[in-house]
């Protein structure tokens, strides 16, 4: 059966406040279109350890398939979150397993294939990453979260992606960071979203006359912002794929994205409420 959506990059454990939750950009992506009615899977790996052990058995509880989650004798990714007012900052360690992402055994294609930079700090994973561009998804449509982190990304690997991707995400800090010249060229070319935390998102798409436009977020009680972004980007990127608009699809993102900052953790055990209106997102925490 084909994929819906593919995503690549670091499976890890979020410690936040000493409790381990399961995490990770290309993770919490894939587990989210899950929920949004998509057949998921990731190219990743983890640990041969007890760490290991419970990122699979978290991604087969989710229904994301982790046929392509190698293991090594590195350790699981973990990364120390803190949150300050609900923003979290996050100290990401090295090396660990999914820095040594290998070259998957025949995957199977996919309509969406989903990446980011922190994956690509390591040349092993850099490399997996380009052939599987280059080659096995070259077809699929191509999601690039930029989600820079720390020191562990580059110039250039941020052009190259935008080169590569069909939909570019950025937030306002890295839109500020990368001063608008990377997007600068292709903001015409390709749809562009800007999210802007309790603001909503602005969307760039060759289709509008002018850009970008601006969406608002529902409003809500912030709880924790964790894995807020990602859920946005399974939303977006599934209601794509069911051939929705940038406009339908950024309504979505901003609901679920909206949604998950209302709760605590980047996946909620309880599943997003229907809503019929923004202040039906207001919660009690």
């Amino acid at each position: 059966m084909l994929f819906d959506i593919v995503t690549f990059g670091e499976v890890l454990w979020d410690v936040i406040d000493g409790a381990a939750h399961i995490g990770g950009a290309p993770f919490n992506l894939a587990a989210h279109g899950v929920r949004c009615g998509m057949r998921a899977a990731v190219i990743s790996a983890v640990g041969d350890d007890d760490l290991g052990d419970g990122a699979l058995r978290e991604l087969a509880r989710l229904g994301v398939d982790a046929r392509w989650v190698a293991r090594n004798a590195l350790p699981t990714g973990t990364v120390t979150v803190t949150l300050d007012r609900g923003e979290p900052t996050y100290q990401i360690h090295q090396p660990v397993a999914w820095d040594a992402i290998p070259m998957p055994a025949a995957p199977e294609t996919a309509r969406a294939f989903c990446f980011g930079t922190l994956a690509q700090r390591a040349e092993a994973s850099c490399a997996t990453l380009a052939r599987l561009l280059a080659d096995t998804f070259k077809d699929a449509l191509k999601f690039f979260d930029v989600n820079l982190r720390q020191d562990f990304w580059s110039q250039a690997q941020v052009e190259a992606g935008i080169a590569s991707a069909d939909i570019i995400k950025v937030n306002e800090d890295e839109a500020a960071v990368l001063n608008g010249a990377a997007l600068a060229s292709v903001l015409r070319e390709k749809v562009v979203i800007v999210t802007l935390g309790a603001q909503g998102c602005a969307v760039y798409d060759r289709s509008w006359p002018s850009a970008p436009v601006r969406f608002p977020s529902p409003r809500i009680r912030l709880a924790d912002a964790v894995g807020a972004g990602d859920a946005f980007a399974a939303a977006f990127l599934a209601e794509t794929l069911n051939g929705k608009s940038p406009a339908e699809a950024a309504a979505a993102g901003n609901m679920r994205g909206a949604w998950v900052a209302s709760q605590h953790g980047a996946i909620p055990d309880k599943e997003q409420p229907p809503l019929t209106n923004h202040s039906s997102l207001l919660t009690n925490h």
